[in-house]
């Protein structure tokens, strides 16, 4: 399969989780950048969406999503600042965030991430992942110039090292593959998701982090209010799950009762919402 074709399938396929397409006069396929606050933006292209932060001392990015909107998002950060982009943070490990950094390994980038990403990430075949320069355990800040981006480790989420990306002094907060706003995600994308975990991660940030802005890794917009109700979906799930499970009922009979009419609005609600019980019990039982 060409690089077009694989771009369109993945296209259409992250378009069906936005609930937007070609026929709502929406190009997917064009960069997208949206200054959030003074110096930092979000770059939103092919249903992915990376932070930029642009400073007098340089620039920092996250997730490069891969070797054609990598090369497109250096065209656009050049619109804004001549300065080189000096960090890029890997989110997590999965290859369709982590591979094509080596544009901006060429310009001199520090590649910084979680320590449990490294053995993942030298798992790539293709060779298309820069390989982190700097990890960290449970806690990072990177300090450019006048802004601060602080990485934080809850533990597993979506996969074993997911990094929980904030700013404290602009009150920006990014959440990649966990947060997905209004959207019952579709079955084939949780295989690495440990809903219990995820259930932490939210209280987690929620009790410990300020913000009043948010980023969602491939939702086209997020919000504080949109985050809650996240929340909401996964803690209301846990608890028809559990509170069944506490009755004996089997996760196939949990598949078949349990509902959840506050989020019946949710994209992918009525075809998807059995995977994710199923998964949640797993996650249960089994603490992944």
């Amino acid at each position: 399969m060409s690089v077009t074709s694989k771009l369109t399938t993945l296209t259409l396929t992250l378009g069906m989780i936005s609930g937007v397409s070609a026929a709502d006069g929406f190009d997917p396929t064009k960069p997208v950048m949206t200054e959030l606050k003074d110096g930092v933006y979000q770059y939103s292209q092919f249903f992915y969406n990376s932070l930029v932060v642009v400073t007098d001392e340089g620039v920092i990015i996250t997730d490069p999503s891969g070797e054609a909107r990598s090369k497109m998002m250096r065209k656009e950060i050049n619109k804004l600042t001549d300065a080189l982009v000096k960090k890029v943070i890997y989110s997590h490990d999965h290859f369709d965030h982590s591979r094509g950094g080596q544009i901006f390994k060429d310009e001199g980038a520090e590649f910084i991430t979680q320590e449990k990403c490294t053995e993942l990430m030298s798992r790539d075949l293709e060779n298309r992942v820069v390989q982190p320069d700097t990890t960290y355990q449970d806690s990072y800040s990177i300090k450019l110039g006048d802004k601060q981006v602080d990485l934080h480790y809850y533990g597993p989420n979506d996969g074993d090292c997911m990094s929980i990306i904030h700013m404290p002094t602009d009150n920006v907060l990014m959440g990649v593959d966990w947060h997905l706003p209004g959207y019952v995600n579709e079955p084939y994308r949780l295989t690495a998701h440990n809903y219990v975990a995820i259930l932490n991660t939210f209280e987690r940030v929620l009790n410990e982090l300020e913000f009043d802005t948010v980023l969602s890794g491939h939702m086209p917009a997020s919000s504080p209010e949109a985050f809650k109700e996240d929340y909401r979906f996964n803690k209301a799930l846990f608890d028809a799950v559990w509170e069944g499970m506490q009755k004996g009922k089997t996760t196939e009979e949990l598949k078949n009762t349990v509902k959840l009419p506050e989020f019946s609005h949710w994209r992918g609600y009525e075809e998807n919402l059995p995977a994710h019980i199923e998964r949640m019990s797993y996650s249960i039982w089994h603490g992944n």
